[in-house]
């Protein structure tokens, strides 16, 4: 089992992206984070489809409910939050719904997990850190391992940091499924390295017939083998 890490097992943390944003006189929800990250990979998504790359700081922004007048301010604050050794947090720290106990249960079931990201070469540390998953013993959940792009050296969609992630999990791609967030990368790089793509979209928003979708990680029992009735999705 690949997993995405943004989006699927770790959100942006609702307290931070508060805080950070208040720090410069814009006020919004903290309810609204959490939608409002879906909402933007979402409108990344669509852009992709017209040949548009665009980035993802600027689409929460957005998706927050920022005014426009106050949009670069928004993005300059999430910029630094995003940034650790400027900030001092860790923005993706939030774990996502049902995420750490159907990892546990995947593992119950005799599923290797592996975290597949785009990142800057500190999701490890930063997933550790954060207390949402480990490599060995300890708070969170326990993976296999942490792909990181920037380790690798190669993002998705690029198909060759899923044939990392296969090398690393000894794994054929046929026996494995990736469950990410956005098409763009997410589905279109599992795909080109003859994975099965799973696409958890809490929102409905994507209609496309031809991949699988999940509302929530707990969803994914559907499109694996039987899993005991405890772990399953009611």
């Amino acid at each position: 089992m690949f997993l995405d890490a943004g989006g699927v097992i770790v959100l942006p943390h609702r307290g931070l992206v508060r805080a950070a944003l208040a720090r410069v006189g814009i006020e919004i929800d903290a309810a609204v984070v959490t939608r409002a990250h879906y909402r933007a990979v979402w409108e990344l998504d669509r852009s992709s489809l017209h040949g548009v790359t665009a980035g993802y700081v600027p689409a929460f922004s957005r998706a927050l409910g920022v005014p426009p007048a106050r949009l670069q301010d928004a993005i300059d604050a999430l910029s630094v939050l995003a940034d650790r050794e400027r900030s001092g947090e860790i923005l993706w720290s939030e774990p996502a719904p049902h995420a750490l106990p159907t990892i546990a249960a995947l593992q119950r079931a005799g599923l290797a997990v592996v975290v597949v990201t785009n990142s800057d070469g500190h999701a490890a540390a930063n997933l550790h850190d954060a207390g949402v998953c480990h490599t060995a013993a300890g708070a969170g959940a326990i993976v296999t391992a942490v792909i990181d792009s920037a380790v690798v050296h190669s993002a998705k969609p690029d198909p060759g940091i899923f044939h990392a992630a296969l090398e690393c999990a000894g794994a054929d791609p046929a026996a494995v499924v990736h469950v990410g967030d956005t098409v763009s990368a997410d589905v279109a790089g599992a795909r080109a390295a003859g994975i099965v793509p799973i696409h958890l979209d809490p929102g409905r928003w994507c209609r496309a017939s031809d991949h699988r979708h999940i509302r929530a990680l707990n969803g994914i029992w559907s499109h694996l083998d039987p899993a005991p009735a405890g772990d399953r999705l009611p």
